[in-house]
């Protein structure tokens, strides 16, 4: 290996072990600093280990706060926008996939270009619709809000990943009688389980992790999302750093055991979707 190479390696590990590092170290201060006292939360210099290991911070979050209603409603809306949103996308990504019609180029490339659009652009019309709707403050709202996040990303990764099956196997089955709907239902579906996998790990974490939407559209205590609730162990001239990392960790771990539970798939599926564009 010539010196040039051998630098550029090393240059590249070093980039690497410094993202990381910039990556996990946070991650880890949260979790240890959960399980740390009260009295050595706010210690000078800090540890980097607890010294003793504590649970009152996890104790108090889930006696004193609302956080374990506002876990509920998270899983209740991240887990409806996924399922919504898996059914829309897929019906939405293999129309792309399979038909040719006119405009089709167009269309797709809004749909996308749909995702790029921040919330905030879409806070203030999505609230006098739902205002007149009656759909403000309610589950069933904030659930047809986030499909404008999730729907525009997963009918793209979908589309791509249809467009990897081959269409001899549903010619096969159109043959043999069945529908176009039956086809999809199944035979391409079934193949395309990696593909729904890694879009639903898509479609709930961001469900789950969004604030902007949540924050404007839900107004009472009882529906608070779990990053609301999170954000108010955030005071005005005091934070309580021991209460606010416990409840981080406990509002990351849906969201970790869902991707240890589905990861086996969101390789396959993100090397699937991308064997066309």
């Amino acid at each position: 290996m010539s010196a040039r190479r051998r630098v550029g390696s090393v240059l590249v590990y070093a980039f690497l072990a410094a993202y990381t590092l910039f990556t996990l170290v946070p991650i880890y201060w949260v979790f240890v600093t959960a399980v740390k006292p009260a009295e050595e939360v706010v210690a000078f210099p800090p540890t980097l280990l607890p010294r003793t290991l504590s649970l009152e911070h996890f104790a108090f979050v889930f006696t004193k706060t609302r956080l374990g209603q506002g876990i509920v409603n998270s899983l209740i809306v991240a887990g409806s926008t996924t399922v919504v949103a898996l059914i829309a996308a897929s019906l939405a990504g293999y129309a792309f996939s399979r038909f040719r019609f006119r405009g089709r180029g167009v269309l797709l490339g809004s749909v996308l270009g749909l995702y790029l659009i921040p919330p905030l652009i879409s806070v203030i019309p999505l609230f006098l619709l739902f205002n007149k709707l009656g759909l403000l403050n309610s589950r069933v709202g904030l659930v047809l809000a986030y499909q404008s996040l999730v729907l525009p990303l997963l009918t793209f990764l979908l589309r791509n990943y249809f467009d990897g099956i081959p269409t001899e196997i549903e010619e096969a089955a159109l043959l043999d009688g069945c529908t176009r709907l039956g086809v999809l239902r199944r035979v391409t579906l079934p193949l395309a389980l990696p593909g729904l996998a890694t879009a639903a790990i898509f479609a709930f974490i961001l469900a789950w992790n969004e604030f902007v939407l949540a924050l404007i559209l839900i107004l009472s205590d009882d529906l608070k999302t779990v990053q609301l609730v999170i954000m108010e162990f955030v005071k005005l001239y005091r934070i309580d750093w021991g209460a606010l990392t416990a409840a981080m960790v406990v509002g990351m771990a849906p969201v970790l055991l869902f991707l240890i539970v589905a990861q086996r798939y969101l390789l396959a599926g993100l090397l699937g979707g991308a064997t066309k564009s």
